[in-house]
């Protein structure tokens, strides 16, 4: 898909108000929309908002956090970048914090600690 054809459907849905909803699996459509959602194994994964702001020197630059959606039964997915960067498989440990939850690499049964290679 071109950078035009995205660059005119995001003016037309700036002018008309309305929202565009583009289903692709090439991902370098997500460097030209405010908002990526994904689907994984069926189930909505992540979201990636993007914004601008301006940097130390004045310059505009985008700025995009992802989030992690989680299900009604307190399921979520990991992306799976983190997974492969971690090398987590099997299982994750979970540890609560004042502000956040950690995900640690889990035990595998041998007793040796996994996604620390």
């Amino acid at each position: 898909m071109s950078s035009q054809v995205l660059s005119a459907m995001r003016q037309a849905s700036d002018q008309l108000g309305v929202t565009v909803l583009i289903v692709t699996h090439d991902p370098t459509v997500a460097d030209h929309v405010r908002r990526t959602v994904r689907i994984r194994d069926g189930r909505t994964s992540t979201e990636v908002i993007r914004s601008h702001a301006l940097d130390d020197a004045g310059q505009q630059q985008t700025v995009a956090h992802e989030f992690t959606v989680i299900d009604k039964a307190g399921r979520l997915q990991l992306p799976a970048a983190h997974v492969e960067r971690l090398a987590l498989r099997d299982r994750v440990r979970l540890e609560l914090e004042s502000d956040h939850v950690g995900v640690w690499p889990g035990i595998a049964n041998d007793g040796q600690e996994r996604g620390n290679d």
